[in-house]
């Protein structure tokens, strides 16, 4: 953190030694919080006593950290030609290659048009695509006595459902590519991914025993998944309409390793994103009891018992919608992200001795945003942005929040699969709720301020002690 001290007739080697103490200690505290899965406690409690847009100083690098939505507005969307990736690609592409999570530019532009119009064309858009793996779950989670751990079965549901959004059809013929050694290795891959992320330009200093293994093992079970699922809709062709996303990808790029590589930037984001949400949201319900009550009540009167949830369904349930927006305030799948300066430019705040005028950032330099803080501010979201609290998504309390709300990123590189995410979470809230009304949390579970519990945090958020139930 920026460090900065002052001491009549101190000697300034001593001083210097005390601010280079301070920092080491401050990075020896990070990773330790790291290791124990509190880090974005940690750094809620430097942010705390910072201003919302503050100077970093780490090793002599020099960056900033906001959480204004007038800079994160300017670096993602009005700015957006003035910032880049930076060595966050490079730290990336070891797991996931050279895809639209990685790429910017001339490649980004091209890649995103290709997964915009598969994305536009998918065959979940009235839900019916859904409802095979929500049984499944269901069927699974009837089979389940005692303590239940939701959060991977969820991780289970939201692979599934992505697998076959790629291929456009079942995806029981491709169950030996998502077993146990592929989620293993896609788990430990994210978990260090995300810390070479943080690390920046020393990124390459991160690579423990067994990384690049774990990044090659879901490499080659994802190229093969591509080979076969192209060779089965050869062997078995249908109408061009009905050719599936990876057919797609392919006739836009006949490199193999290309579509390997997106279909892994689709299936980190299909699968890791919706499950972290979903997760929390039974975490956030199970919780607050009348909240829950609310929501059984509102999914009683729209659908009852029929199974067979569809878009107009979702869409008149408004206090579902609360409780996901609620939900992703607390929990954004992607709670902090950096982007570097392209060209020498300003920010609108920051600068100036109240921190409201333009903020001078030189070419190179680091921004890095915090979603995750910024939508737990007060001056944003009352006196008590900590609680989970549905109904302040009702009437004019967050009419204009803007900027101040973004779980799912903004401006150019705003989310291609949002609606998809969001209407498989709210399905399967929905079918969950009905088939277990009674459903509550597991005996010794501890009611935690959200923000205390341990996360893990690795290129997405996620509840590091899972979502433990007693399925009633």
């Amino acid at each position: 953190m920026s460090s900065s001290a002052s001491a009549r007739g101190a000697n300034p080697q001593q001083l210097s030694s005390s601010i280079i103490g301070r920092l080491l200690d401050i990075m020896k505290d990070g990773f330790r919080a790291g290791r124990e899965k509190k880090l974005l406690a940690f750094f809620t409690e430097h942010f705390n006593q910072l201003s919302p847009t503050a100077e970093v100083k780490i090793l002599g690098g020099i960056g900033y950290v906001t959480q204004d939505p007038e800079n994160i507005e300017a670096l993602l969307s009005t700015q957006f030609q003035d910032f880049h990736l930076g060595p966050r690609s490079m730290a990336m592409k070891a797991m996931i290659g050279d895809g639209i999570f990685t790429q910017d530019g001339t490649a980004w532009k091209h890649s995103r048009e290709v997964l915009r119009r598969q994305f536009m064309r998918m065959q979940y858009q009235n839900l019916k695509g859904f409802r095979e793996h929500l049984e499944t779950l269901i069927e699974r989670l009837n089979t389940s006595s005692g303590v239940t751990d939701l959060q991977p079965m969820f991780y289970r549901l939201t692979l599934d459902t992505t697998i076959a959004m790629i291929l456009g059809q079942p995806v029981e013929s491709f169950k030996h590519e998502i077993g146990d050694l592929f989620s293993k290795a896609f788990d430990q891959a994210s978990l260090i991914t995300g810390t070479r992320v943080r690390l920046g330009d020393m990124y390459f200093l991160y690579s423990p025993r067994g990384f690049f293994k774990a990044c090659e093992t879901i490499k080659r079970y994802t190229y093969q998944f591509a080979i076969d699922a192209l060779q089965r809709e050869e062997e078995s062709p249908v109408e061009s309409e009905k050719t599936s996303f990876i057919s797609e990808l392919h006739r836009d790029n006949q490199d193999l390793q290309l579509v390997r590589d997106q279909v892994l930037n689709v299936l980190i984001a299909g699968r890791d994103t919706t499950a972290a949400t979903l997760s929390y949201a039974f975490h956030l319900l199970l919780r607050n009891p009348n909240v829950l009550e609310t929501l059984r009540c509102e999914i009683d009167t729209v659908v009852g018992r029929e199974k067979d949830i569809n878009r107009a369904h979702i869409q008149q349930m408004p206090y579902l919608h609360n409780v996901l927006q609620e939900t992703l305030r607390l929990y954004p799948p992607v709670p902090i992200n950096t982007r570097f300066c392209r060209r020498t430019t300003t920010l609108p705040v920051g600068g100036g001795p109240d921190g409201r005028s333009p903020l001078l950032v030189r070419e190179g330099m680091p921004v890095a945003y915090s979603v995750y803080h910024m939508q737990r501010r007060k001056d944003l979201y009352g006196p008590d942005p900590l609680a989970f609290r549905p109904e302040r998504w009702d009437g004019s309390e967050l009419a204009s929040i803007g900027w101040g709300y973004l779980p799912f990123n903004g401006g150019p590189r705003l989310c291609l699969g949002k609606d998809f995410g969001l209407m498989l979470a709210s399905c399967a809230i929905v079918r969950i709720i009905q088939e277990f009304p009674g459903i509550k949390l597991a005996p010794g579970e501890v009611l935690e301020e959200p923000g205390t519990e341990r996360q893990h945090l690795t290129l997405t958020l996620s509840n590091a002690q899972g979502c433990k139930v007693i399925l009633e």
